[in-house]
């Protein structure tokens, strides 16, 4: 698969995010649209495009509380699930049903659960249970109750 070119500092300006470097993160001062994961978004948009990265940069940068998420698992979980549902661009109320979502509250849950898996496998399959629409959502409401 042949590489995009992608300037992550352009994409990343247009969607209003700040890129840090990596030693300067810190869990108690990070702040709302910035990033600290740039190889992260260099390889997905190489991979997928920069109108793909933006999109995914712009999607998580909706609400306030989301763009705080800007952690390289939920970065990959995303693009992951937009890749993997083309239905969703489409979809006219994506945005708002990714601000719908509180990804804050997706990642703890995801972390909570200690599964054996990467957090970023765990968060694709929580988003692509979000985005699940056929008659299970009985079931996905049961399994929201449960938790």
């Amino acid at each position: 698969m042949s590489k995009h070119p992608c300037d992550i500092w352009k994409i990343a300006r247009e969607c209003g995010v700040i890129l840090r470097e990596g030693f300067e993160h810190s869990p108690t001062s990070r702040k709302p649209r910035e990033c600290f994961c740039k190889p992260t978004l260099r390889d997905i948009g190489q991979d997928h495009g920069e109108a793909h990265l933006k999109l995914v940069l712009m999607l998580m940068t909706g609400t306030k509380i989301n763009s705080a998420q800007l952690y390289a698992d939920m970065i990959k979980a995303v693009s992951s699930v937009i890749i993997r549902k083309p239905d969703l661009v489409r979809s006219a109320s994506l945005v708002d049903d990714f601000n719908a979502i509180d990804l804050g509250e997706l990642r703890r849950r995801a972390q909570d659960m200690n599964c054996p898996v990467a957090t970023t496998d765990v968060l694709r399959v929580l988003l692509m249970l979000h985005f699940h629409q056929p008659s299970q959502t009985d079931w996905i409401d049961n399994m929201r109750a449960a938790a």
